[in-house]
């Protein structure tokens, strides 16, 4: 089957998802986010992954939008009692806090930060991931296991 792209928009389109599938995303900041999709209870995500200092550190900062089904993991070495905070993030946000094995610990809907200093967010047991999604609502509950994370 043959398809016939009509449009320089299109094809422009059709490049970039190609190319951000192949080599990951690039922020603004000059970083690279490698992404994946991920199953939270039959719903596909692509998350873009955040592993290093950097990566993490910056994480959705910046962002004017994020689409319904996308978000970040923020991946630590070790589990800890890991926090986050909202300043210089422009969209509200759902945040997993995850524990090694994959379970959903907690689960926060969090606002950007407007003024400084800007709060910082975490709970009181150990994680060794955190997803940030798009605030609208989402099939995930406390408790509930997220598979594959381990693979990164």
């Amino acid at each position: 089957m043959h398809y016939k792209i009509k449009t320089p928009f299109a094809t422009i389109y059709l490049i970039l998802v190609i190319l951000i599938s192949s080599h990951g995303l690039v922020d603004a900041k000059g970083l690279v986010f490698k992404s994946a999709i991920f199953r939270i209870n039959n719903e596909a995500y692509l998350l873009e992954i955040a592993k290093t200092q950097s990566q993490r550190q910056l994480g959705l900062m910046f962002r004017p939008d994020l689409g319904l089904r996308n978000g970040m993991l923020f991946i630590y070495q070790n589990s800890a009692r890991h926090r986050i905070w909202m300043k210089n993030t422009k969209i509200m946000l759902t945040v997993l806090w995850i524990d090694e094995v994959g379970q959903v610990l907690d689960i926060q809907h969090l606002k950007p930060c407007r003024q400084n200093p800007c709060e910082s967010y975490g709970v009181n047991q150990p994680s060794k991931y955190i997803i940030e999604l798009n605030h609208q609502a989402h099939n995930v509950n406390v408790g509930d296991k997220i598979l594959g994370l381990d693979k990164f």
